[in-house]
């Protein structure tokens, strides 16, 4: 993992209903597990096989913004061009850049196996756009900080390197700081957290999945990046608590302690110091863990998924979904304390 590589996150919306309404309608449960499948092929970099799995499922089974999820990625990705939309910028060169991505974007997840031959024409691409400023530039590395500079200086802050396997290109206009104490299961940091909004583009994963998801943060060795409009239910909720703040804090005190550790091993760490911590969003965390999983270590979230949730039921005994919320907590943390100290002693050999 760069060190400053995007962190993905999952959106917590928060639902509030009189006691004495009628409950909404909800998709069928085959809908809801094609929705699941979907968002862990797309996750991996493969819209074909995201759209299948919401293909097979009947399209009345879909209700309100789950049917507008599967019409949009139906016909974003069903089509024979790019589906773009710059409007959120009001530069014109800006508006040229994130197009770029987007036609990167569009088709990297339809032809996967391409993406080392689309990255080298999405550098082309974008160093025709700088013009002189990345004449000295040979790669999307030493294009990047070019690129960054021309985006600040028309007043756009922006996030570039990879969240795998993509490159990402993330856009904002406002940043404020601010500083937290957290309190992680093996000990406290305090921790600088720049939070972003006033966003263009929210990355890859946003575009991928029509919204309906995106990246919450991220994490480097100096502070950490939160996207304030993935939490809805705002900064003193447990979802920026635990699924931002626990999560990223993780990160940027592993990435310090750890140097060289895998990205899968960062996100497995992190999701292990969630289930810890969390109380009201454990089992949807949980949930997400449970179904998007994947054996492929380029795709480090579903991958740590996998393997999360494998640990636990091995030291359980059982599904981890399957038991109390503190027997789970238990077993998040002694799983977390024993891969702390199998890193401390090989590093001590």
């Amino acid at each position: 993992m760069r060190i400053a590589r995007p962190v993905l996150l999952c959106l917590f919306l928060a639902s509030f209903a009189a006691s004495a309404a009628p409950p909404a309608p909800a998709s069928t449960p085959e809908a809801t597990t094609a929705i699941a499948d979907s968002t862990s092929a797309i996750l991996q970099g493969d819209s074909d096989r995201a759209v299948a799995a919401l293909e097979r499922s009947p399209a009345d089974g879909f209700i309100g913004a789950d049917a507008g999820y599967r019409a949009c990625m139906i016909g974003r990705y069903r089509r024979t061009t790019p589906e773009l939309d710059t409007r959120s910028a009001d530069d014109a060169f800006v508006r040229d850049i994130y197009a770029t991505y987007q036609d990167y974007w569009w088709h990297a997840l339809q032809q996967p196996s391409q993406r080392d031959a689309l990255q080298a024409t999405l550098y082309a691409t974008l160093r025709k756009r700088l013009g002189d400023a990345a004449a000295g530039t040979t790669d999307m590395d030493t294009l990047e900080p070019v690129l960054q500079q021309a985006l600040l200086d028309r007043g756009y802050h922006s996030q570039l390197g990879m969240t795998m396997p993509l490159r990402e290109l993330m856009l904002w206009r406002k940043q404020e700081t601010r500083y937290y104490d957290v309190e992680l299961p093996e000990g406290r940091h305090r921790a600088r957290v720049e939070l972003l909004d006033g966003f263009v583009s929210r990355g890859w994963s946003g575009y991928a999945r029509c919204g309906r998801g995106s990246n919450g943060g991220w994490a480097t060795a100096e502070a950490l990046y939160a996207i304030v409009p993935s939490y809805t239910e705002g900064l003193d909720s447990e979802a920026f608590r635990v699924v931002f703040l626990g999560h990223e804090t993780q990160h940027f005190a592993d990435q310090n302690a750890f140097p060289g550790i895998k990205p899968w091993e960062l996100e497995y760490r992190a999701k292990l110091v969630e289930l810890v911590q969390a109380r009201e969003v454990s089992a949807k965390r949980l949930g997400y863990m449970v179904t998007a999983q994947s054996d492929n270590v380029d795709s480090p979230h579903t991958y740590a998924n996998k393997r999360v949730v494998s640990d636990l039921t091995a030291r359980l005994g059982r599904a981890p979904d399957q038991v109390g919320i503190d027997e789970l907590q238990r077993a998040a943390r002694e799983l977390l304390v024993e891969d702390t100290q199998r890193r401390r002693s090989t590093a001590s050999q």
